[in-house]
């Protein structure tokens, strides 16, 4: 008998060890060695960062730092894959406190069904050293599944791999071919606080229009600056979104005149480098304690007073292709806001359904999915 429990303790043993090597047998791939330019992205040959090596002698410091966090970038791929590993390393800290670290280092997987719907996948995640998230895509179509993995919002994004269970296979996929939607903005654009990755507005919208963006967001940074203008008119874009507000209250040095020579340079000098190209122009969308702190209510209201002055001066002046977005449009509740300042995966949602209604007929998408 005791032989008998030995030799099934050993089969036992046995099949275990032959499951978990099933589990971890994997085939990984580099997406950067197929793909010189991810979704999201102005520039080629550049990893996993938004703006290109020649910007780190152009901007400041803090614009250059937090270009390279991958806030907007996906990897868009084919696979017959029933499960799938990712693998990456990451600089900075893997939370803040006020943004899990699911959005500010973590990856987000979508999947299109039979309809060409995106359906999200809920996938285990390791935060250390190395993150790792597994993620299980069953009953996967003849011909495998399109998806997109969302990257990083706050944080960079190096040596990713992805694993595939040995004989399945995937193709990496090229960035789409349209002239996207630039966005240039500040810490709400590049994804401030979404719980995960695909929930920051560009990529909501992107999603809702199928139509790729390039978010350009820096948390802090976003102040219509000649350099960084002169960068993004590299991209060759069918919109240019100025979402830059936030970052831009009065002060002695930013006065009224001050601000709105910004915004009228930075119309100038999109309409000089792309004259066809359409561009708008965002309202300061509020802060939720706006109606119970007299002064934070003043500085979004008096810019953007200023904003639409502005915008008036230009019709009048027969600027072509030039819209506003106004506060009353993107319309965020009190609730979707973490901290008065950035919104909550709700506010997120208001963002990107204001966008995509005065985007869709400026790409000839009418209809949002």
């Amino acid at each position: 008998m005791k032989c008998l429990k030995y030799i099934g303790l050993l089969f036992t043993l046995w099949t275990c060890l032959l499951s978990a090597q099933e589990i971890t047998s994997y085939t990984w791939h580099d997406p950067l060695e197929t793909l010189n330019k991810i979704e999201g992205q102005g520039w080629s040959d550049i990893g996993y960062a938004r703006l290109p090596g020649q910007a780190e002698n152009l901007v400041r410091n803090p614009v250059w730092s937090l270009s390279r966090h991958a806030a907007g970038l996906s990897i868009r791929f084919k696979t017959d894959a029933d499960s799938l590993q990712i693998e990456y390393e990451v600089d900075g800290n893997h939370a803040m406190n006020h943004m899990p670290a699911t959005g500010v280092s973590g990856v987000d997987l979508y999947g299109k069904n039979e309809v060409n719907d995106w359906l999200w996948y809920r996938g285990r995640s390791t935060f250390g050293d190395i993150v790792q998230y597994h993620f299980k895509s069953e009953n996967s179509p003849k011909g495998g599944r399109e998806y997109q993995l969302y990257l990083p919002l706050y944080n960079n994004c190096k040596n990713l791999k992805i694993g595939i269970p040995k004989g399945s296979a995937i193709k990496f996929l090229p960035q789409r071919k349209e002239k996207p939607v630039v966005v240039y903005g500040t810490s709400i654009a590049q994804g401030a606080c979404a719980s995960r990755p695909g929930m920051a507005w560009t990529n909501i919208v992107s999603r809702k229009l199928d139509y790729p963006v390039v978010n350009l967001g820096f948390s802090g940074n976003g102040r219509l600056e000649q350099e960084v203008l002169d960068l993004i008119t590299e991209i060759d874009a069918q919109v240019y979104v100025l979402d830059c507000l936030p970052n831009l209250s009065p002060n002695e040095e930013r006065t009224e005149e001050e601000i709105k020579k910004r915004i009228q340079n930075s119309v100038h000098h999109i309409r000089n480098k792309r004259p066809r190209a359409r561009i708008l122009l965002t309202h300061h969308a509020g802060y939720s304690d706006g109606e119970v702190d007299r002064s934070r209510n003043e500085v979004y209201k008096t810019l953007n007073r200023w904003t639409s002055e502005v915008f008036i001066d230009f019709q009048r002046d027969r600027i072509r292709y030039l819209y506003l977005l106004p506060r009353n449009k993107i319309n965020l509740s009190n609730d979707a806001f973490v901290d008065g300042t950035h919104p909550t995966d709700l506010g997120m949602e208001q963002y990107a359904n204001a966008y995509g209604e005065v985007l869709a007929p400026l790409l000839g998408r009418y209809k949002q999915h």
